[in-house]
């Protein structure tokens, strides 16, 4: 598994949940093994951002891959 594949999992979870507080993303952190400066990311990341911005960017982001 490469270095942060757990990472981009707890996110694909994360984004997938009807509601992303400090208790999903402390689930998100044991369920994947994160480390304590990933979960502090996913902190950082979804709760310091509206989920309609994280939605929108992630899409964006998605179609610039392919």
């Amino acid at each position: 598994m490469s270095e942060h594949e757990s990472l981009r999992k707890a996110l694909r979870w994360l984004t997938e949940q009807p509601r992303i507080d400090q208790d999903t993303i402390a689930e998100a952190s044991n369920h994947f093994d994160l480390s304590p400066l990933d979960e502090q990311f996913l902190r950082d990341y979804f709760l310091k951002h509206p989920r309609e911005e994280v939605s929108k960017n992630t899409q964006s982001d998605d179609l610039k891959s392919n």
